[in-house]
């Protein structure tokens, strides 16, 4: 398959190429230098006619930490517009140009029951969960494919935190709590591919050391 994959650099996006590349796909990952979310010019002018699949792996998450008040503005809108907007719009791009195909995007588990901290991502994965799920009943050729994640070991929370934690405080933050980690992600991911599904729903186990 020829599959088009934001989010490539790290973290799920980047175990998701590495995996379907073993596979044997086709994997078209720009840098985010050559497509940002954010770029809502550059997206409409993508082609994505060729592509099997459209798989989005970018997020944006900087700054929650510090709570509804005192996060930027200039960070809550970028939650926005990497989460929701262009995530909406790619999809648009992608139905505009071919029948049909599969639009792969994620969400989380914390979107089933946010909290103010992080309400602009949350709320954008909120979002582009119901658009997409309204957008499905005018393409029936179209398969999208909500994969929804628990909490999960990338670089998220290092962009959260904005420098402000050390890689050892963040690595605390994580053994505090099970985690997912990015490959056993992928691997969700492209079963969704194999098997064409509509959702998947993966959640870290209570280890041993968790208890």
């Amino acid at each position: 398959m020829k599959i088009f994959l934001t989010g490539g650099n790290s973290g799920i996006g980047q175990a998701t190429k590495q995996l379907l590349i073993q596979q044997g796909h086709q994997v078209t990952a720009p840098t985010r230098a050559e497509l940002d979310l954010t770029d809502f010019a550059k997206i409409d002018k993508l082609d994505l006619s060729t592509y099997d699949a459209i798989i989005n792996c970018a997020g944006a998450n900087g700054g929650a930490y510090q709570g509804w008040h005192d996060n930027s503005w200039q960070n809550q809108a970028n939650h926005v517009a990497v989460n929701f907007t262009g995530p909406l719009l790619l999809a648009k791009q992608y139905t505009r140009q071919r029948n049909q195909g599969q639009f792969i995007y994620l969400t989380s588990t914390s979107a089933d029951d946010p909290i103010s901290y992080t309400i602009f991502m949350v709320g954008s994965k909120v979002a582009i969960r119901a658009s997409l799920n309204a957008v499905r009943r005018d393409y029936p050729g179209m398969l999208f494919t909500e994969i929804v994640p628990g909490k999960t070991r990338t670089n998220m929370l290092q962009q959260n935190y904005q420098g402000t934690r050390t890689h050892q405080q963040i690595q605390e933050e994580y053994a505090k709590t099970p985690v997912l980690e990015a490959s056993q992600v992928a691997e969700a991911i492209a079963m969704a591919i194999t098997h064409k599904l509509e959702c998947v729903r993966i959640s870290p186990c209570k280890t041993q050391e968790n208890k």
